[in-house]
């Protein structure tokens, strides 16, 4: 399978999986975009081992991390923000601490996440060298 054909099949399950989760919604049976999901990831990773090129580089891979480095910042800000003033307003309305306190969890969840598989990844010895790839010279080797 091409490049140019998984990213096809992947957009067409990306909108299938769009039509079942609104269809879903509209007649209150939230099980079945449950079982979408699932069905298009496994389809998804089965396809993926197919493809024949790459997919994604090491580049790709460290913008992703910037990536999702400062979007677990931003949205832990904006979610401590939020908690504070809707815990500022709950006077006004008293659903406002409830949404406040799930926020606070959610943003504690994912921190203790993340910081769960930052150190299990940390630990996978990629390169013995941890510097640089095998058979990449760099400013301190011999060749």
């Amino acid at each position: 399978m091409s490049l140019k054909h998984f990213q096809a099949v992947k957009l067409g399950i990306v909108v299938a999986l769009g039509l079942i989760a609104s269809s879903s919604i509209v007649r209150q049976n939230y099980i079945w975009p449950i079982m979408a999901m699932a069905v298009a990831t496994l389809v998804l990773v089965l396809l993926r081992g197919k493809v024949k090129g790459v997919i994604a580089d090491e580049r790709d891979y460290e913008i992703g991390g910037k990536a999702t480095r400062w979007a677990i910042q931003l949205f832990g800000w904006f979610s401590a923000v939020m908690m504070f003033v809707l815990y500022a307003q709950r006077a006004v309305n008293p659903s406002y601490e409830t949404i406040a306190s799930v926020l606070a969890y959610s943003v504690c969840f994912l921190l203790i996440v993340y910081s769960l598989l930052f150190r299990y990844y940390e630990k996978i010895v990629f390169f013995k060298d941890k510097t640089r790839a095998p058979g990449v010279s760099g400013p301190d080797s011999t060749m």
